[in-house]
């Protein structure tokens, strides 16, 4: 999934902790938004990349949305939490 139609190679991984905030235009929104929801119910990976980095993440099925609307501003969040390894318990 592409923010930008630029094609780059060498683009770094990002790995750790990663913020960036981005401004769109409605039809360039409403298009990045049918990818991240054709990806959201493909599985559990989203890889998303700019021209300089790719963000990989695998993310567990229950999805937080959180919706916040005030007098001048509508924000909806989406919240994916990382998929842990599956943990076994057992007895003996």
């Amino acid at each position: 999934m592409e923010i930008s139609t630029k094609d780059s190679e060498g683009r770094k991984t990002i790995e750790g902790n990663f913020s960036k905030e981005f401004h769109m235009d409605r039809k360039d929104l409403g298009e990045f938004l049918r990818k991240l929801a054709d990806e959201i119910e493909k599985g559990n990976e989203l890889e998303i990349k700019s021209d300089d980095w790719v963000l990989p993440f695998t993310f567990r099925d229950n999805i937080e949305v959180e919706i916040e609307k005030d007098k001048d501003e509508l924000e909806i969040e989406i919240e994916f939490d990382k998929m842990e390894d599956k943990e076994s318990l057992s007895i003996g």
